[in-house]
Order: structure tokens, then C-alpha cells, then sequence
């Protein structure tokens, strides 16, 4: 077999195999059982933080704790 013969052969076989790939990952992000667990994580930026528990970096003293305004003046 020719190398320009071989090489032509795996592109095509290349270009299948990535389709199949495709297709095999939309099939397990669009799958039917995981779409309660995808509308939960689309509504986590909705979500209100004083209902639940504080974030980790709240109760950490993290940089949320402070607006910008006083990081701003403290840094001048």
C-alpha cells in the first residue's frame, strides 16, 4: 500500500472517529435521566446566599467580606 493511499485512508477514518466521539458525549450530556441534575446546576447563580448556609469564603474572611470602595482606600 502506497503512503498517499494510507495517509488519505486514516483522515477519513480520523473524521469518523471524531464524529463518533461527538455524537457518544452529546448523548451523555443530552441524556434524559441527568436533566433534573443540569437544571439544578443552570440555577446556582439564582440562587439567594442568605437562605442557605454562608459560603466557604465568608465564613473563610475572604475578600467578599469587603467592598471595593474600602479595599480600594485601604491599598492607597
Amino acid at each position: 500500500m502506497d503512503l498517499l493511499k494510507l495517509q488519505s485512508l486514516l483522515s477519513t477514518v480520523w473524521v469518523v472517529w471524531f464524529f463518533v466521539l461527538f455524537l457518544g458525549m452529546l448523548w451523555f450530556v443530552l441524556r434524559p435521566s441527568k436533566r433534573q441534575h443540569y437544571a439544578s446546576l443552570a440555577d446556582i447563580p439564582l440562587r439567594d446566599e442568605r437562605a442557605g448556609t454562608a459560603s466557604r469564603s465568608r465564613r473563610a474572611g475572604g475578600p467578599e467580606r469587603e467592598s471595593g470602595r474600602q479595599t480600594f482606600a485601604r491599598s492607597i
